[in-house]
């Protein structure tokens, strides 16, 4: 059988996913208290380059750094602010050839965002499949319940 017609997936054409270490915030000359644009600005003034796209959360953001003039030639970082540091997101297909497309299937194939979200370690809890339903509140939140609900419901006919 041959391979002239068959259809690869978005992971298997960017390949397998390394961090590294870049630098921190006082590598670029910065102090600890410095804030996150600051950080960027100082960052995009290094590589001499351009944030072509930029995905911020509460923890830092993600980025699709490209040098003006030369397409298809982007990488992505992410600043993790809580490490005051920017980490190379970089595939095994493709390290520094990048472009808005190949950013956009990172973000969803790989989970880009877990990256920089402020609770990373949450984030994956949140979208469990098959669930157990919580128990039925015990002790006294089982006996306020009612409580509350029979205040509510006394002071709706008096509007």
């Amino acid at each position: 059988m041959s391979n002239r017609y068959r259809r690869y997936s978005k992971r298997e054409l960017l390949g397998s996913l390394y961090v590294d270490y870049v630098m921190s915030v006082t590598d670029l000359g910065l102090t600890p208290k410095a804030n996150r644009w600051d950080a960027l600005r100082a960052f995009l003034d290094v590589g001499e380059a351009r944030a072509e796209r930029l995905v911020e959360e509460t923890g830092g953001f993600l980025l699709l750094q490209s040098v003006p003039g030369r397409p298809n030639r982007g990488a992505i970082y992410a600043y993790i602010e809580r490490l005051q540091a920017f980490f190379w997101l970089r595939f095994e297909q493709k390290e520094d050839t990048l472009n808005g497309e190949d950013f956009q299937h990172a973000l969803r194939i790989h989970h880009l965002v877990r990256f920089v979200s402020s609770h990373p370690g949450n984030s994956h809890h949140r979208h469990r499949r098959n669930r157990r339903p919580r128990p039925a509140a015990k002790g006294a939140a089982a006996i306020a319940a009612p409580a509350l609900v029979a205040q509510d419901v006394s002071l709706v006919p008096a509007l």
